[in-house]
């Protein structure tokens, strides 16, 4: 069997330097690679390094199977990848390819697969590639090349098996936000196995709360709104987010919220309040997904906070100089601003769909919640909602979140149907949205100078 087996891969290599190379490829399809794979394995190699660098279209599909052959074989268990990692000059024939830029691009790409196959469950060849080929990696993850994959799936198992790579949760996230902002910019899809990667740390890394601490601010806001993202696209079988990472995000944004409503007018220029209304927007997304919701819910400190600060920006919003906060309520400008004709940025702004968010949150948390309709009532939260029930241009859909948050602080509210139906009003509001909606327990309208609650 032995002279059988260096006979089939002898023929090979003749076939090669015939260059009969369809032949060849013929060969290596129906090459039994799980017997003698240790003499295989070598011939297999040689005859790569003999065809990679051709330009000769033939002689590049023989390089691609001999790699072909080595990925699949890898599959076999650690003695396969352990034979091929142990090759003579393997590493450094592997990393003078990948340093290479005029190598034709799908042997590269190969080639760091081929890696990436050689790491999967095996701890010691972790270690051996991530000494060599590191800064390799990273480059690869931060230019967003179609090497971007390989490259994180190899520092990626590298880490779930706890190796020694050399890299903290900080380092690791930095990269691969990098990776995220630049595929954001383009409009493109993230990169599969830096989500992966991502998922991984966002729901089952204990080390993911000091990594999120340490970034550096643009990572940081980066994360958030990855963070935010996949709350949104949150399904049945997808992970939670790990309930450290969640707890600390929450007692952050009460936290700097507060300095916002302390000191609005001078907070407002620094980089904390784009965090602040980061961190909002996420957890208003996080107040309809399970399972944040209900623990979202039985926070009324969270409640209190969104409702305050919802207030404090009405208040900036009316100031006599208009500003972001100002709301954009003439049917002209908003045609304008639809049609993107109008002079306003709005989109662009800080504040751009801010107050919906608040509202949206607000209308969450009261969802058979007594304790913060109640508090909706005696902090004045329910006075500011219905300020928010007219169109506004900066906050798409805030009259929509606005009727939905007065039915649920009025759901088997009493008090709060009362109070509502005890608003007198005073005058009709440009663009003003309805004056009636449906509780559950009743129909209420405001109506001039007295009100009426009608019980179905």
């Amino acid at each position: 069997m032995e002279s059988c087996n260096k006979t089939e891969m002898e023929e090979i290599s003749k076939q090669i330097t015939d260059h009969d190379y369809e032949a060849a490829v013929n060969a290596l399809n129906v090459l039994d690679i799980s017997s003698n794979f240790f003499t295989k394995s070598k011939g297999i190699f040689r005859s790569f390094l003999i065809c990679y660098e051709s330009k000769d279209d033939e002689q590049n599909k023989v390089a691609l199977k001999c790699l072909n052959i080595l990925k699949r074989s890898c599959a076999l268990g650690q003695s396969y990848q352990n034979e091929i990692i142990a090759m003579e000059l393997f590493l450094s024939k592997i990393k003078s390819i990948l340093d290479n830029e005029e190598v034709h691009e799908n042997v590269r790409t190969s080639c760091l697969q081929l890696l990436a196959n050689l790491c999967v469950q095996n701890k010691p060849n972790q270690e051996l590639v991530l000494n060599e080929f590191k800064e390799f990696l990273l480059e690869s993850i931060k230019s967003n090349t179609i090497l971007t994959n390989a490259a994180t799936m190899i520092l990626y198992n590298s880490f779930i098996y706890k190796s020694s790579i050399g890299l903290n949760a900080q380092e690791l996230l930095e990269v691969l936000l990098s990776n995220v902002e630049i595929n954001r910019l383009c409009q493109k899809e993230t990169t599969e196995f830096v989500s992966i990667f991502l998922e991984y740390l966002m729901c089952e890394s204990n080390e993911i709360v000091d990594g999120y601490e340490r970034i550096n601010y643009t990572s940081r806001i980066n994360f958030l709104r990855y963070v935010s993202e996949y709350l949104r696209q949150q399904g049945p079988r997808d992970r939670p987010l790990q309930p450290d990472l969640f707890k600390h995000l929450l007692v952050d944004f009460k936290k700097k919220s507060d300095c916002v409503l302390k000191n609005v007018d001078s907070y407002l220029d620094q980089e904390s309040t784009e965090e602040v209304f980061t961190l909002l927007m996420l957890f208003s997304d996080a107040t309809c997904v399970e399972p944040y919701d209900s623990f979202l819910r039985a926070d009324s400190a969270l409640f209190l906070n969104m409702g305050c600060l919802l207030r404090q920006l009405q208040s900036r919003g009316k100031n006599c100089d208009a500003n972001i906060f100002t709301p954009v309520e003439k049917i002209e400008e908003i045609l304008k601003v639809k049609e993107g004709t109008s002079n306003l940025n709005i989109e662009q702004d800080i504040s751009f769909s801010l107050k919906s968010s608040l509202v949206k949150g607000l209308a969450n948390l009261a969802y058979r919640n007594k304790k913060n309709q109640n508090l909706a009532r005696e902090m004045g939260i329910i006075a500011a909602i219905l300020e928010c029930t007219n169109l506004d241009a900066r906050n798409p859909l805030i009259k929509e979140w606005s009727i939905l948050a007065i039915r649920n602080l009025c759901d088997d509210n009493l008090e709060n149907q009362k109070f509502i139906a005890s608003i007198t009003k005073v005058g009709d509001a440009e663009n003003s949205l309805v004056t009636d909606f449906t509780s559950g327990g009743g129909t209420i309208r405001i109506s001039d100078g007295s009100s009426t609650s009608k019980t179905k």
